[in-house]
């Protein structure tokens, strides 16, 4: 028969096998979705120079304050819109990464899936979710693992204008932070930080 510390160890064995489960589900799915598609004008060691051409973007104001108190309700904001906050109830495809505007006044994104004009999207319910077209930009990228925190988005930032000072690049002073996965998802997490470039030549 079994006894208790038997059936514990099975309940274990269980449990640890459907975690492993849905973090492979999980880790497929977030590499299934659909992300913008750019050009990389140049690799360094450490960074990189990305073309991002015109985008479609859902996104909300969330005001000043630090990432960690303000991305969760950002992200809350306009994923209902996705999610059928809208006035036809529309379930849109979520994309990948979700972008966050750095600065005094922080602005969470969802790009558009590519399929989608401006005028085929549904009107938002909240009035805090607002639908523009982003223009084409140059940005320098650096990319860093693990689950994002203020600290690694003010590192990451500091390095990244620190290799674009040491290469004599111009930017125009607005930094993105891309967060490619979602909360529950464990391991193999990508985060990147942005910096937009003016006048980038080769």
């Amino acid at each position: 028969m079994l006894n208790k510390m038997n059936i514990l160890l099975y309940i274990a064995i269980g449990a640890i096998g459907l975690g492993v489960f849905s973090q492979v589900k999980t880790n497929k799915s977030v590499s299934n979705a659909e992300t913008p598609k750019y050009e990389v004008l140049k690799s360094f060691d450490s960074f990189e120079i990305r073309k991002y051409p015109e985008m479609i973007v859902a996104y909300s104001d969330m005001g000043s304050g630090k990432y960690s108190d303000k991305s969760s309700s950002g992200f809350r904001t306009v994923a209902s819109y996705i999610f059928g906050g809208n006035d036809e109830k529309k379930q849109i495809a979520m994309t990948s990464p979700v972008i966050a505007e750095m600065g005094d006044n922080m602005k969470m994104s969802f790009v558009m899936p590519e399929s989608y004009a401006i005028d085929d999207l549904p009107t938002p319910k909240n009035e805090n979710v607002k639908i523009e077209i982003e223009q084409a930009k140059t940005v320098a990228v650096i990319g860093f693992g693990g689950f994002a925190n203020d600290a690694d988005i003010m590192r990451y930032t500091k390095k990244l204008q620190t290799l674009l000072k040491e290469s004599r690049m111009e930017n125009t002073g607005k930094v993105f932070f891309y967060g490619y996965n979602p909360p529950y998802q464990l391991f193999n997490r990508i985060n990147e930080i942005a910096i937009e470039i003016r006048n980038y030549e080769e």
